[in-house]
């Protein structure tokens, strides 16, 4: 089985796409790779967990050591986005085009709201689900064309019931919720029952699937000593891996490590390819 390596990276705030999805794409321009994005096209911020999430410090939580919002927005730009709420991907086009230009893949993330879906998706309907992903779905598929459209990745790995069902329907061909040791969210089982492969994210901080390298940094852990636990992870990872990121912190604070991550992949005899080429090896 051929060996195969990808950098997801879920774009939810105005600065993943207007300054950290550009500086991933230039880096993989110039290394040669594809990324995968997933772009929520809706608005980031619910404004009722505005105060919670500003206030919360960085370091452990209910889930693996992250960096809060304030970190990695900036006090100024987490207040843009929670007092202005700006669209994400709808209100960068040319970025997102950009990104298809370059070769890197584009999938979607989420609904109207990245936090409203992240909080309470598992709850809703068919109908509901349905309603989120068809309010969306038509503005990426005007910036890059449906054919290009083929994963969907859930906020804050939060998976409706009823979501296999509705992405079939609008012309998806596979889903990235599974993540961690244990890939529970959406089981291949489940997947193949609809049609509906399901991709497994591998290398994320656990618990609670918090962004691999965010987590890392969190822990205090430098470059080296990062460097060398991704490559002890990924060799125990298996023939298809995939590690998860965020633009905002990965494109602009770590991108370095992004770039050190790939050397270390392709070393190791991965081909790096974007999550949809996995998903279809499957």
């Amino acid at each position: 089985m051929a060996k195969l390596f990808s950098f997801r990276f879920d774009v939810d705030t105005h600065r993943c796409v207007r300054e950290g999805m550009p500086a991933l794409v230039r880096l993989g321009d110039r290394l040669g790779v594809p990324f995968t994005f997933f772009v929520n096209m809706g608005r980031a911020v619910s404004r009722r967990g505005f105060v919670r999430g500003f206030l919360r410090s960085d370091g452990p939580s209910d889930v693996a050591a992250k960096l809060s919002a304030r970190t990695k927005l900036g006090s100024s730009g987490y207040l843009r986005a929670a007092l202005l709420n700006p669209l994400v991907g709808a209100g960068s086009p040319d970025i997102i085009r950009s990104a298809i230009a370059s070769g890197h893949e584009v999938g979607l993330h989420g609904g109207r709201n990245h936090a409203e879906w992240q909080s309470h998706a598992p709850d809703w309907a068919s109908e509901r689900v349905a309603a989120e992903v068809d309010a969306v779905l038509p503005r990426l598929h005007s910036l890059i064309g449906p054919e290009r459209v083929v994963g969907f990745a859930s906020p804050g790995w939060a998976t409706p019931p009823a979501l296999c069902e509705v992405l079939v329907e609008r012309g998806f061909e596979y889903v990235a919720d599974d993540h961690g040791p244990r890939a529970d969210r959406i089981s291949p089982a489940g997947a193949a029952v609809c049609g509906l492969r399901s991709v497994h994210t591998a290398l994320t901080g656990e618990p609670g699937g918090v962004a691999y390298l965010e987590h890392l940094v969190a822990l205090g852990m430098g470059n080296e000593a990062i460097v060398a636990r991704f490559r002890e992870e990924l060799l125990a990872a298996g023939n298809q891996v995939v590690v998860y990121d965020h633009p905002y912190f990965a494109g602009l604070e770590a991108l370095h490590l992004v770039e050190a991550l790939v050397g270390e992949a392709r070393d190791a005899g991965y081909e790096i390819v974007p999550v949809a080429t996995i998903a279809r090896a499957a």
